[in-house]
Formats: structure tokens, C-alpha cells, sequence
């Protein structure tokens, strides 16, 4: 049998059909499966000249439809799908008619052919959007057109009659027939699949017939909410004619005095659907129908409603509930889908979301008794729970009251960035919304705590907190690599400080100034009432509601860091309580909410408890829960002890951060005190640290967490706070963990964090040390990236760790070095800086290291390859040990037999280095150098004279005034044109010339003004090019002195005026900006005024210098210059933003970019005033593109590119810093626009919807149309033909971008292909229409581009 269904032949068919008339049930069943299975399996073409076959399957099937078996029908119906579409075009009409002419004889439910049409119309070949149709698509919507609109309708398209002929039969929709929702779901469907093709009057008649069927009296709700549905799906295809009748025909309707209730909620829906389905059409219809839905929230029809209420009047009630339920819901979609329209409405739609916020009428309470009601009334309340009485059949005034809460949601999802800085949401909003945390239904409830919750998080996005005393303190200390991007100056720096700040909680929290004014301010005088109202609502009984408000609390917390210390004493007490709640509590929810308490437990309330005391930890000064440590602790210890892994998790989590508070350096004082809860957290890590049978996760967070607690324990302070039992037996367990595969990772950063604060000579073991280093030093050799950096890092802060001092043995310290010299051998940055470190540390106590076998060999090869970067930094540390050692002369040999082979700048760096260091004793002296740049300049060997140049360089920095070397062997070097060679001199004599500044200095700027003409355009090309390179010197100068410090007060005016006149000739320009920036960082307050000034200047040149000056300072300037700069800043900016020249617009949105990546704080709270200018900068101006001749050819060229360019790539790093302070609306409109801009700009758009996915999902969701509509038309681009290879490499790139970013959007929006089968057609009828463009744009791309998708989607897998 398995062959004949895989080779069916005419019989095998006949057959399978005969037996579809037997009686058994159980024979017809059989025939259909197989039947099925042959048109599934079978190629597409396998009917299609087979007219007899094709004609009788299809009757044989929909004869099965009308079958008295259950089971039949529905096989029968999920055979339509692969059978229409493998029937020939020829059969499908007749196949269409008796689909739609079918009577129901034999079963009661009449739905069944209206889902057989669904599918058959479904199967069929459907245009796509933006391509052209092929001929197989074009005769089906011919049958469609034919056949299935007529039928639906009830009457032709292609004849004047409005109304059936006689002799034809009813339509589907005919106001005669008794229409069901499976029959709007055919309409639906058709439009769905044949929409682009359906003629102007088709769609006006079905959208017409879908409106008599709306206002038909008869029509039931089910039938009616389809119809809604399909009249959205119409929207995109109604012509602006028939869309304004539509418009007009509402508008109509809702202007007659006494419209029926359900008319006007009808109405009411039919809006807010094409709302979401053509949002920038309907949306310049919106400030006609708003005010109707205004009236019908207003104040006057609910004062109306309530004295109706007051006299018993329930239909009444009933009514005005539904009505304003579905104005709210309208309205909600109004602000999710027209936001810019709907921005002049914005105070009336608050007014109107909170008027029914608290519209409750059968529970009246005013609002004042409830803020001074006590806790224990409240307590009482709690226990009627959600009922109070009342049947939600009997008050469904709750649905109104969640309606407003979500509307209110929407409107501080989409406005917070302009309604927070005017401060509406905390004025209007924020107290109403805190008062309705009472609300009596737990939903509404829910929504209302959500919606708060929301508007705290929205306060705090963007927000960059500035350190406290102690941090800056903390922060003064850190190497000066770690304060600012400067290049090293060459001194070996060690430290023993772990790789991060704020994770630690190295210091005591300490609430942060909160401004006077702005959303900060706002929410601080709102805390003590969301607190008051919390904490009534943690007495409470409902698990939902709990967990709740502890996530409004922690997000509290988080954006204040703090906040709730004043509040202690009314708060911990319900938080202890809820970490000791049962399993089998009860009020679990599964209802969706937006307040985050979606499918809460008791399970999900323990987490959410243990994750806010974690953060009341880490944002509190551990004083304030002193007294109720002993309580915390308990709780917590019982927690990580629950069987539930994500419990146990999240409360080892907490535990690490309870560690951190009650252990030095943060709680110096009260750590002593703190000594039993230390021995009780200690106890319950070590026994999850060491148990076997725990999950991977909870052993893995256990370690994390002892390497925590022994590291803090392990500093001078906490040294006494840990007996030395069970500091080793913590430490033996982590050299245990160490070798086990599954916590390896964890276990090499607990030792890290162990080694960075074990500052205590004898705080760790010999005996441990030992294994532990050659441990790690195996973890180099493995495969896993991760794994081998973490190794790398502990290994060193481990040998550079006061603990480990003359603990290494020689056969460790020999060890070390054979694992250190394969990192050194692969080049991995990632690795080798602190490898090299390692070395360093290890060559400073034994000399003799260096001559350890292969070293030298090593580090001879790596300088051939490209080092730089910390890795350099780390490798002239290590030299500068082996100088100061006194046996650098094997490495200074090595070094030199290098030479050219490597990166001159790179080699002459080391060995310059080196030779300083080593003092005489590297075997070599300066006059051989010197003769060496002599030889090599006669024999015009290039790169010999730039590597001598720059060892000559190095050295005369080094050595600084005690240096021989003479300005005149480097200018001697500079030729005519600025070569390799004679940068490579100006470079040597800046680096000198910074170690002897008042002997180069003056010689330098001698030379550049010597003539006077040289600062003149008309200057000879010689003296130009020695201009520049002595620039390049002056540049190189003011680099140096700016890491070093060294005053140069006496020559900056003289440099200043000098870099002005130099920056005249378009050469100099990148250059002097480059050197006027370091001055202003050298003096800030005499030059930042100087700078300022110059913004005005009238001089273009002049003015575009000092733009770039700043753009200069702001990656390299320290904290002090940025004091000074916060005041100014934006005036520069704003300034020439809006100069009149193009260029220093386009500079000026640089320098805004380089603030953004660099200086966030310094321009977040002006945003609002700069980020419109960058947008009308990233908008086309046609009067900046035209056409110019080129030979026979014709070419237009966009003057404006490069501004647009430069507007983008702001736009871009303003996401990624403060999207939060920009106007999320008119960004995305930009974004969009760019995806129609030139191949440069279209690449940007598309890396930013690849983040704006994961910022803001909700409106990128809503875009997807549009974005469908630009990829669309990218991806239908066709090249001319003899296109150059360029061009079609080009276009290669921008199709593979584009469908990069569609994976993912699909990805992130859970976008999927719809089923060919019914049960997959009628899961898609019923869901709600959400961007149809975008739906089909990827069923396109599915079928058109599957190689690529399927490529693309290799790719993200092999980096995954």
C-alpha cells in the first residue's frame, strides 16, 4: 500500500474514492488519510493534466464534507488545502462554485463549507506585493473575481445591479441569508490573499457589503466583530475616495442626537481597527472624529450615566459601560498608531483616561478618607478580595477602569520623552493613578501598579548617575588608564583592584542628589505616597498584586539607587514575611498583564522578594537594615535551601549581595557585629557550593557567591571576620570546582575576585597557591574564549597579589612562563596584555627570567606582527622590567635583529624604551643609533631611517633633559614632501622634543615661523610641507604633555596663535583642530572662553576649527575639564547647529556624535532642544541635487549626502545612549525615511532596527508595514544589465542587509508563515489583524530568496 501511495496511479485513486461511499465510517475515514497523504506528498504538478482525476477528487471530497461522521468532515476539510492547489487552473472554478453552493444536509453545523473555502482560497497562488503577477496569479484572482466575489456579495461587480438577479443564488453576505462569522472569515480571507489585485469597485462593494452588514439589526455580536475585522483588512486597499466615504459616513452617524449605544460602540470599533490597520491615512482623518470620542468620555455624559445609575437603571449601565470600553480601547490605538496626530489632544485624553480611571459607581469612596484610612482597615478590606459583593455580570464597570489604566500606559510608553521633561505625567498622572492602587478588581489593579511602574522606569532611562564621594575617591585611585582613554606613557603600573566598580559594592551606597526640577525631582516628592499606598497592599492576601508592587518598589529603588531609607521600618517587615510564603498560597493569576504580574505564584512572588532585598542591599547603606539582618538572613538561608532552582538561584544571588553589605570596605564599623549572620550565609554557600546533586545553575551562582565572600573576607579589615578553618575549606573547594568541567568558568572568576582583594600578606596558602596558578595556567591551552581571558585575569591577579609574594616555586614560576608563551605566540589581545603583565610582575623578583628558553624568540616574533593598545602597554612594562634588571642586553639584541620586519613606530618603541631602562647596560649607545639613521639616509633605505628615528625618539623622551640627542638629527630627516620617512621624523622629534620641552620647543616654533610667509596660502610647496610636518610635531608634543602633565605655560599663546594662522591652509585643518583641542585640555579655563568666542567668528575656516577643537576634547578630557565644559557645551553646539553654512552643520553633528559615545551627561538634559536640528538635517532637500554632464553621460549628485550621512550616524549614537530622551515618534519616521535613501544611509537604518527591536519592540512592531513596503522595493531592485562588477556587488550587500534585519525582526516579533491547512487558517481568522504588509512581504521573501534565508540563517547559527 505504502507504494501505491507514493506512486499513485488512476486506479490507486479510483479506488480510494470508491471506498468514500462505503458505509462504514471507519473505511471512509481510511480513504481520506490516504488521500491526503498522496496530494501532501506528491509534486505540485501531479494533477495538472490529469482533468478527469483532478474533477473527480474534488467531488469526492466535497461530497465527504456533508458526511454524518464528525471525523470525516473535518479530514475532508483538511484535504481542500492540497488539493486545490494542485488541480488544474481549469478545475478550480468549478471547484469555487460548488464550495460555495454546498447545502448542509447531513450535518447541523453549516459552517463547515465557509472553512473549506478558507482553505481552498488560501492554497491558491497569491500575488505579492511590489512584484508583478505571473500568469498562474493572475487567471486565479480572474476565477476569484468570477466566482468568489460574486458569491460573497450576492451580486456581479461587472453588471449595474446592485441586488441579486432572479435565478442567482444568495450571497454569503446577503442581508436575506443568515450570515455567520465564517462567511465574513471567507471575505477576510479573500482579501488577505488577493487584496493587491482586487479592482477599485470590488473593493468599494465589499466594503460596502461589510457595512450593511455591520448596521443590519439582525447581525449577531460574533458576526459583527469579524466584520470589523475585515473591514480592516480592506483598509489598505480602499481607494481615498471610498475611504473618505467611509469617514464621512461614520462622521455621519456619530453627529445624530440620539445614536443607539451599540451603533455607537460599532462605530466606535470600526475606528480604532482602521486606526491600527492604516494609521497615516485614517490618521488625517483623526481630528475630525476624535471630538466624538472626546464627547463620549466627557464629563457631562458621565454625570448623566451616574444619576441613571442612582435611579436603577441596569440596561443603562450595561450600555455606557460597553460604549466608553470601547472608546478607551479606540483611543488606545489612536496613541499607539497616530501618536503625532494625536499630540494636540494629549490633555484631553488624560483627562478623559482618568475621569474613568476611578468611575466606579456601585463602590463609592472619596478620595481623600482613602489616603488616611489605617493599615488595619485596609486589612480588612482585603478580605472580601476582588468580589466585594458584586458579580462581574452584574458591574462590568471594571473593564472601563482597565481600559483607562492601559490607555494611560500607551500614552507614557509613546510621550514620556517630552511629557516628562514638561512634567504632565507626574502632575496629572502620577498622584490619580497611586490612589487607584486600592482599586477593588485585581486586574484593574494589576494594570494600574503596572502603568505606575512603567512611568518610574521611563524616569529613569537615560539617566547616568554620578558617583558618590567614596566612588570618586575610589576612582582617583584606579591606574590612570582606567580614568581616562590616554596612551600610556610607558611606566609599569601594577594593581591589585578587580576589573570593575559598581558589581563589587566596594563602597557604601549613598542616595545621590536629586535635581530641584525635572522627572527626578517629580518622582522623589511622589515616594512617600506610592509608599504609604505599597505598603498597604503588602498586607494584603493577593499573591498577584504583591508581586506587583515589590517590582514597582524595585524599580523604584533602581532608577533613585536608592530612596527607600526613610521608609525602613514600615517596609522590611512585609518583605521578610514574603519570603517565608508557601507553595500552596493562594491567587495565582494567568491573565496577561502589563503591570509584569502575569501567571503569578507564590513561586514567582518568593523570586521577585529575594531579587528586591538583593537590590535594597546593593542601593542601601547596610546601617539601615542592621536591626533586621538576623531576619533576612534567616529567610534567605531558607530560601537557597528550596528544592525550586530559580529560588535557589535568585537567593544565593541575594546572599552575595548581603556579603557585600555587611563585610568591609562598606561596613568597616558594623562588620564585627555582623559576624554570625557572615558564619550563617558562609555555611549555606559552601554546603550549595559543594553539593552535587544541586542544579548546574544554583552551584554555579553558589561559587560566584563564595569567591565574593572569601575575597572580602581576605582584605585587611575582614581578615578576622572568617576563622582560618574555614577560609581554607573555602578555598580548597574552589580549587575543587576548579577541575570539575561544568563550574570551571565560575570557579576561575571566584579566584579572580579572591586574588584581587587578598592584599594581606598571608592570607592565602602557599599550598593552595601553588596548584591553583598551574591549574590556570592549563585553562590557556583550552578552546573556550571565555574561559581562557578569565584564566588569563585571575592568573594575574593572583601573582601580582601581596599574598602570593615568595609563594611560587620554581617549578610554578617556570610553568607559568611555557603557558604564557603560546598566548604570546597566538597574539590574542584579549590575552596577551595581561599575560605579559605576568611576566613583568615575575621579572621584577627573578632576573633571570628572561632567559628562559624560547622567550626571547617569542616576543622577537610578536613584534613582526600587529601589537598596540594596552597589549603595547603591557609589553613595554614587561621591557622596562627586564631593563631595570640589568639584563636587557639578549633582549635588546633580539630586538634589533627584528628591525625592519616589524612596525617601525612599534619596534623603535621598545627598543628606545628598553635602552633607557637597562641604563648603559643593553650593549648598545645612542651615537650607534645616530650613525645607524646616518648609513641608512645615505643608502635611502626608508624603513631603517624611520625605525632609527623613532628608537632616537623614544629615547629622548625617556632620558628627557639628560638626552644628548639634538633637534637637528630629526630635522635634517624632513624632505620635500611629507613622506614615510619624514613623518616618521616630525613624530621622532615631537616624542623627543615632549622629554626636553624647553629646549625643542622654542626650536620648533622657530622653524615653523621662520620667513613669516610660511603661514601664508601662497606659501611654496616646501614650506607648506615642512608647515606640516612640524605640526605634526607640535601635535605629537601636546599629546605627551597632556599624559605627563609638563608646563608649557610659556609657549601656549605663541602655539595658540600659530595653529589659527597654520589652520588656513586646508591641509592643516584636521591637524591644528587636533592641537588647538589638547591646548584647550592643557588650560581649559583661559582657552575654552578663547574657543567659545570663535563659534561666532565670521571667518567659515575659523569657525570650523574650533568645532573640530572640541570634538577633540571630548574623548581624552578628565573629569575637572568637563566641569567646566557642562556649562558651555550645549551653547557651542547649539550654536552651530544652526550656522548657515553646511559644512560646520556637518561637523558640528560630528562633534555631537563624539558627545554621545563619550559625554552622554554633558548633553542628556538639553537633547530636547539639539536632536530636532540633527532631524532636519537628515531630510532630503531637492534643492541640493542636481544633474551634471560627464562626458555622453548624465549623473546627479547630492550635495546634501554627506550632511544626511553625519545626521544618521548622530541619530545612531544617540540611540544607543539616551533613546529614552528622544521623541520615539519622530525618530522612527526618520528611521524609515533613511530606508529609501541612498546605500550608505540604508545600511545605518538597518543596524538601528536591528537594536530598535530590542530598545522599543512595541513601535517597531507597529512599523513593520511600512519597514515591509522599503525592504520590498530594496529587494525587487533590478540591476541594468552590464552592470560593473562593483555595482553588483553592491547590491549583493544591500539585499543580504536587508534580509539579516528581516530574520531578526521576525525573530524578536514571532512572525509566522501561515498554514496551508484549515486548523492553521482558522487559528490566523481569529487573531486580531496585525501588519498584513509585513506578513506577506515575508512569505515573499520565503519563497523568492529561500537560498539566502537559509544561508543567513547558517551563518547566525556558526556564530551563535
Amino acid at each position: 500500500m505504502a507504494t501505491s501511495l507514493n506512486n499513485p496511479t488512476p486506479g490507486t485513486i479510483n479506488a480510494l474514492l470508491g471506498k468514500l461511499s462505503d458505509a462504514d465510517p471507519d473505511f471512509r475515514f481510511m480513504s481520506l488519510t490516504d488521500l491526503n497523504t498522496i496530494l501532501t506528498k506528491q509534486k505540485p504538478d501531479f494533477l495538472q493534466h490529469d482533468y478527469n482525476t483532478a474533477s473527480r477528487i474534488v467531488d469526492a471530497v466535497i461530497k465527504a464534507l456533508d458526511d454524518q461522521n464528525g471525523e470525516v468532515q473535518n479530514l475532508a476539510i483538511k484535504c481542500i488545502g492540497p488539493l486545490v492547489s494542485r488541480i488544474p487552473t481549469t478545475v478550480v472554478a468549478p471547484t469555487l462554485e460548488k464550495l460555495t453552493m454546498i447545502k448542509m444536509k447531513n450535518s447541523p453545523d453549516n459552517s463547515l463549507p465557509s472553512l473549506a473555502l478558507r482553505s481552498a482560497i488560501s492554497a491558491l497562488p497569491k500575488p505579492v506585493r511590489g512584484i508583478a503577477p505571473t500568469r498562474e496569479v493572475v487567471d486565479t484572482y480572474n476565477i476569484i473575481s468570477r466566482v468568489l466575489i460574486p458569491r460573497i456579495l450576492g451580486f456581479s461587480t461587472t453588471s449595474n445591479a446592485s441586488r441579486p438577479m432572479a435565478g442567482e443564488p444568495q450571497g454569503l453576505l446577503d442581508e436575506k441569508s443568515e450570515v455567520t462569522s465564517e462567511a465574513v472569515d471567507v471575505l477576510i480571507e479573500a482579501v488577505r490573499c488577493f487584496g493587491p489585485l482586487l479592482q477599485p469597485l470590488e473593493v468599494e462593494k465589499l466594503q460596502d457589503v461589510v457595512v450593511h452588514v455591520l448596521e443590519r439589526d439582525g447581525t449577531s455580536s460574533p458576526v459583527k466583530k469579524r466584520a470589523v475585522v475585515a473591514l480592516a483588512i480592506l483598509g489598505p486597499y480602499l481607494s481615498p475616495e471610498v475611504l473618505n466615504g467611509l469617514i464621512n459616513k461614520i462622521n455621519t452617524a456619530l453627529q445624530r442626537p440620539k445614536l443607539h449605544p451599540v451603533m455607537l460602540r460599532l462605530y466606535i470599533n470600526i475606528m480604532g481597527s482602521l486606526a491600527r490597520s492604516i494609521p497615516h491615512e485614517f490618521g488625517e482623518h483623526l481630528p475630525t472624529l476624535l471630538p466624538f470620542i472626546l464627547k463620549t468620555l466627557g464629563q457631562d455624559q458621565l454625570q448623566v450615566q451616574l444619576e441613571a445609575v442612582s435611579e436603577g437603571n441596569d440596561q443603562a449601565s450595561v450600555e455606557f459601560n460597553e460604549v466608553r470600553e470601547a472608546a478607551l480601547v479606540a483611543l488606545d490605538a489612536f496613541l499607539a498608531s497616530c501618536g503625532t496626530q494625536m499630540r494636540s489632544f494629549t490633555e484631553d485624553v488624560i483627562a478623559c483616561c482618568l475621569r474613568y480611571l476611578k468611575y466606579d459607581p456601585n463602590y463609592s469612596m472619596d478620595e481623600d478618607e482613602n489616603d488616611d484610612g489605617d493599615d488595619e482597615e485596609y486589612e480588612d478590606d482585603d478580605e472580601f478580595g476582588d468580589d466585594a459583593g458584586f458579580d462581574d455580570d452584574d458591574d462590568a464597570s471594571w473593564k472601563v477602569r482597565r481600559c483607562a489604566a492601559k490607555t494611560l500606559h500607551t500614552l507614557i510608553s509613546t510621550r514620556s520623552s517630552d511629557l516628562l521633561d514638561k512634567g504632565t505625567l507626574y502632575s496629572e498622572v502620577a498622584l490619580p493613578l497611586v490612589k487607584r492602587f486600592d482599586e477593588r478588581e485585581e486586574s484593574v489593579r494589576l494594570e494600574v501598579i503596572g502603568t505606575m511602574a512603567l512611568l518610574v522606569r521611563k524616569t529613569g532611562e537615560g539617566v547616568i548617575r554620578s558617583l558618590s564621594a567614596d566612588e570618586q575617591d575610589l576612582l582617583q585611585s584606579l591606574p590612570e588608564s582606567r580614568k581616562r582613554r590616554r596612551q600610556s606613557s610607558g611606566g609599569v603600573t601594577m594593581t591589585s583592584k578587580a576589573p570593575y566598580l559598581g558589581a563589587t559594592g566596594l563602597t557604601s551606597p549613598a542616595r545621590e542628589e536629586v535635581p530641584s526640577t525635572g522627572p527626578r525631582a517629580d518622582l522623589s516628592n511622589m515616594t512617600p505616597s506610592i509608599v504609604k499606598t505599597a505598603t498597604k497592599l503588602l498586607k494584603g492576601k493577593q499573591i498577584p498584586t504583591k508581586q506587583a508592587i515589590i517590582n514597582l518598589l524595585d524599580d523604584l529603588i533602581s532608577v533613585q539607587h536608592g530612596g527607600l531609607s526613610e521608609y525602613f521600618d514600615v517596609i522590611m517587615q512585609p518583605i521578610i514575611e514574603a519570603t517565608k510564603v508557601s507553595v500552596g498560597a493562594t491567587g495565582s493569576t494567568s491573565t496577561t498583564l502589563s503591570g509584569g504580574a502575569a501567571s503569578a505564584t507564590a513561586t514567582t512572588l518568593r523570586v521577585a522578594v529575594l531579587a528586591f532585598i538583593s537590590d535594597i542591599a546593593k542601593t542601601h547603606s547596610s546601617n539601615l537594615f542592621q536591626q533586621y539582618l538576623s531576619k533576612i538572613v534567616a529567610g534567605v538561608v531558607a530560601a537557597v535551601q528550596d528544592r525550586f532552582y530559580k529560588i535557589s538561584s535568585e537567593a544565593i544571588r541575594t546572599a552575595e549581595e548581603l556579603v557585600k553589605a555587611i563585610t568591609p570596605p562598606r561596613a568597616r564599623l558594623t562588620s564585627k557585629a555582623n559576624k554570625p549572620e557572615l558564619h550563617k550565609l558562609y555555611d549555606i554557600i559552601i554546603d550549595r557550593t559543594a553539593a552535587n546533586d544541586a542544579d548546574v545553575e544554583v552551584r554555579q551562582k553558589a561559587i560566584q557567591a563564595l569567591g565574593t565572600l572569601l575575597s572580602r573576607t581576605s582584605t585587611h579589615d575582614g581578615l578576622t571576620l572568617l576563622p582560618a578553618d574555614k577560609r581554607q575549606a573555602g578555598l580548597a573547594l574552589l580549587l575543587d570546582r576548579l577541575r570539575n568541567e561544568t563550574t570551571r568558568l565560575y570557579a576561575v572568576r571566584a579566584i579572580d575576585n579572591v586574588a584581587a582583594h587578598s592584599s594581606t600578606v598571608g592570607s592565602l596558602d602557599p599550598a593552595w597557591i601553588q596548584p591553583v596558578v598551574l591549574e590556570l595556567c592549563g585553562q590557556l591551552r583550552k578552546s573556550h574564549r571565555a574561559l581562557r581571558g578569565a584564566s588569563v585575569q585571575a592568573l594575574k591577579h593572583l601573582i601580582t597579589s601581596p599574598a602570593s609574594k615568595g609563594n611560587l616555586s620554581a617549578d610554578t614560576i617556570s610553568g607559568v612562563v611555557m603557558a604564557i608563551q603560546p598566548v604570546i605566540a597566538a597574539n590574542d589581545s584579549h590575552l596577551l596584555g595581561p599575560a605579559l603583565l605576568v611576566l613583568a610582575h615575575l621579572q621584577q623578583d627573578i632576573p633571570q627570567l628572561i632567559s628562559s628558553p624560547n622567550l626571547i624568540p617569542g616576543l622577537c616574533e610578536l613584534l613582526k606582527k600587529n601589537i598596540a593598545g594596552s597589549a603595547l602597554d603591557s609589553l613595554i612594562a614587561f621591557v622596562i622590567s627586564v631593563g631595570q634588571a640589568g639584563v636587557g642586553q639578549p633582549l635588546m639584541l633580539g630586538v634589533l635583529n627584528v628591525g625592519v620586519a616589524g612596525d617601525p613606530a612599534v619596534v623603535g618603541k621598545v627598543a628606545g624604551t628598553l635602552f633607557v631602562a637597562s641604563n648603559g647596560s643593553s650593549g648598545v649607545d645612542i651615537n650607534s643609533f645616530i650613525n645607524e639613521l646616518r648609513a641608512s639616509s645615505k643608502a635611502q633605505d626608508t624603513a631603517r631611517q624611520s625605525l632609527a628615528l623613532a628608537i632616537l625618539g623614544e629615547i629622548g623622551l625617556r632620558l628627557g633633559a639628560q638626552s644628548p640627542i639634538t633637534p637637528e638629527i630629526f630635522l635634517n630627516e624632513f624632505n620635500e614632501e611629507p613622506d614615510k620617512v619624514s613623518i616618521s621624523a616630525a613624530v621622532a622629534l615631537g616624542r623627543a622634543g615632549a622629554g626636553n620641552v624647553s629646549v625643542f620647543l622654542p626650536m620648533i616654533l622657530s622653524e615653523i615661523t621662520e620667513g613669516g610667509s610660511q603661514m601664508d596660502e601662497n606659501a611654496g610647496p616646501k614650506q607648506r610641507s615642512k608647515q606640516y610636518l612640524l605640526l605634526q610635531s607640535i601635535r605629537e608634543i601636546l599629546h605627551q604633555v597632556v599624559v605627563s602633565s609638563t608646563d608649557i605655560g610659556a609657549y601656549e599663546s605663541t602655539i595658540w596663535e600659530l595653529l589659527f594662522a597654520a589652520s588656513q591652509t586646508e591641509d592643516n585643518k584636521a591637524i591644528c583642530a587636533e592641537c588647538i583641542g589638547r591646548l584647550v585640555i592643557i588650560d581649559p579655563k583661559t582657552y575654552i572662553p578663547k574657543l567659545q568666542a570663535l563659534f561666532k567668528n565670521p571667518s567659515t575656516e575659523f569657525r570650523g576649527v574650533a568645532v573640530q577643537a572640541i570634538r577633540y576634547t571630548l574623548p581624552d578630557s578628565d573629569e575637572s575639564f568637563d566641569a567646566l565644559l557642562r556649562d558651555v557645551l550645549f551653547e557651542m553646539l547649539l550654536t552651530v547647529l544652526q550656522d548657515e553654512d553646511m559644512v560646520i552643520r556637518r561637523l558640528a553633528m560630528t562633534t555631537l556624535n563624539s558627545a554621545a559615545h563619550n559625554k552622554p551627561d554633558l548633553i542628556l538634559p538639553h537633547l530636547g532642544q539639539l536632536v530636532p536640528y540633527v532631524m532636519t538635517e537628515s531630510v532630503i532637500k531637492p534643492e541640493l541635487i542636481h544633474e551634471i554632464q560627464m562626458g555622453p553621460f548624465k549623473h546627479q549628485v547630492d550635495e546634501g549626502l554627506e550632511v544626511r550621512k553625519s545626521a544618521y550616524e548622530t541619530l545612531y549614537a544617540l540611540m544607543e545612549t539616551a533613546f529614552s530622551r528622544i521623541s520615539s515618534l519622530e525618530f522612527y519616521d526618520r528611521v524609515i525615511a533613511g530606508l529609501r535613501d541612498e546605500n550608505d544611509i540604508r545600511s545605518l537604518c538597518n543596524l538601528m532596527l536591528s537594536k530598535l527591536i530590542v530598545i522599543d519592540p512595541d513601535e517597531t512592531t507597529r512599523r513593520l508595514d511600512t519597514i515591509a513596503e522599503c525592504y520590498r522595493k530594496i529587494l525587487s531592485t533590478k540591476l541594468k544589465e552590464g552592470s560593473v562588477k562593483q555595482e553588483v556587488e553592491k547590491q549583493e550587500e544591500a539585499n543580504k542587509s536587508v534580509l539579516r534585519v528581516t530574520l531578526l525582526l521576525v525573530d524578536k516579533t514571532k512572525t509566522t508563515l501561515p498554514g496551508a491547512n484549515v486548523v492553521g487558517a482558522s487559528n490566523q481568522a481569529q487573531q486580531p489583524v496585525s501588519n498584513p504588509v509585513w506578513q506577506q512581504y515575508w512569505e515573499w521573501v520565503n519563497k523568492d530568496f529561500e537560498r539566502q534565508v537559509k544561508s543567513l540563517r547558517e551563518e547566525s547559527k556558526d556564530l551563535v
